[in-house]
């Protein structure tokens, strides 16, 4: 035990050497952590990217809803003009009213908007979210809540992908999913 921790001093002290001849000891320490400013000050807003175009967003979003379905063994699903046109609308709603919520100003629900649209199902979902600037950001978000986890690994054959933006630049997210009813 005393040979074992003679040895840890001996490498401490080589390393400490090796590091003032590299010239190690001239960088200057914080006199506290950076975390803690001088004064008090409102947490700064982060910066929003610039645009992003909707068809990049939507194959992004498709690209990574597949590649979470393919590591746990499940079909990929294929877009649907249907519910993408449901998703679409309802992320626009969602920028404009600048509240997101399953519910649309209409009352509407997921299956409301879907039906009204002339697509006929026998499973639906939707995943929405805001703020996220990115497509990674959204799906890191939502692959980390079981309820958005469980729709997007969910028994669907089919997506819409909506995408919108705010006066203010924040993003709103709409993914509606779908398992089509037999014919």
């Amino acid at each position: 035990m005393i040979l074992g921790k003679l040895r840890a001093t001996r490498i401490v002290s080589a390393a400490s050497a090796l590091m003032l001849a590299a010239g190690c000891t001239t960088v200057e320490t914080w006199p506290r952590p950076l975390t803690v400013p001088d004064t008090p000050r409102p947490w700064p807003r982060p910066d929003s990217p610039g645009e992003m175009e909707l068809d990049d967003v939507r194959a992004s979003l498709l690209t990574l809803h597949n590649r979470a379905r393919a590591e746990r063994k499940r079909s990929k699903v294929v877009v649907d003009e249907t519910l993408q046109e449901a998703a679409q609308r309802h992320a626009e709603e969602m920028a404009s009213r600048g509240k997101m919520s399953h519910t649309g100003a209409d009352g509407s629900n997921v299956a409301d908007r879907i039906v009204d649209l002339g697509y006929r199902y026998r499973r639906c979902g939707e995943n929405i979210a805001y703020g996220q600037y990115t497509p990674e950001l959204v799906m890191r978000g939502w692959l980390t809540s079981p309820p958005h986890r469980k729709n997007i690994l969910g028994d669907y054959r089919q997506v819409g992908l909506g995408y919108a933006t705010d006066k203010d630049g924040t993003p709103y997210w709409c993914v509606t999913f779908g398992l089509p009813a037999s014919r």
